[in-house]
């Protein structure tokens, strides 16, 4: 009798392996220090948590564009005025939509490298959410953007 080869691979795993074929994109560690990373230009653009979340650095500009769509989609997390989007991989539909959303990050971070605008908040999501924290807990109140503090009142 033959056994059946069950497919072992995480679609995290998946997805990082589908763009990191296309030309340019090169592989490395994230710059959070959390998991791995794919880089264009020498520009960090995607990497992915243990948790089975990507990042993905779309610039404000582009999220402000797509704001509705990315969240009626249900997949993707945004923190405000960031330029970091988080997607959940937990299905072969999690791996395409990431697939063209990594497709869309590199265009959009080329572009801006042309023009070099400034970022508002270029770390990812994890790194700015524990600012935030930290921030509310009285610590580093000056690195965490106007946009992301917690609103005092009176």
């Amino acid at each position: 009798m033959r056994v059946k080869r069950v497919e072992t691979t995480s679609y995290g795993d998946r997805a990082m392996a589908r763009v990191a074929s296309w030309p340019g994109v090169r592989s490395g560690r994230a710059a959070c220090g959390l998991g791995t990373a794919l880089n264009v230009g020498g520009r960090q653009l995607v990497h992915l948590h243990a948790d089975g979340a990507a990042e993905l650095r779309l610039t404000w500009p582009v999220i402000g564009r797509l704001r509705r769509p990315l969240l009626e989609s249900g997949r993707v997390q945004m923190a405000p005025g960031g330029d970091w989007i988080r997607v959940r991989l937990d299905s072969e539909s999690d791996v395409d939509l990431f697939t063209s959303l990594a497709s869309v990050a590199i265009k959009a971070n080329t572009a801006r490298r042309h023009d070099e605008r400034a970022e508002r908040a270029g770390r990812c999501m994890t790194m700015a959410r524990a600012e935030v924290k930290d921030a509310m807990l009285g610590r580093w109140p000056a690195s965490v953007p106007d946009d992301l503090r917690e609103p005092r009142l009176g």
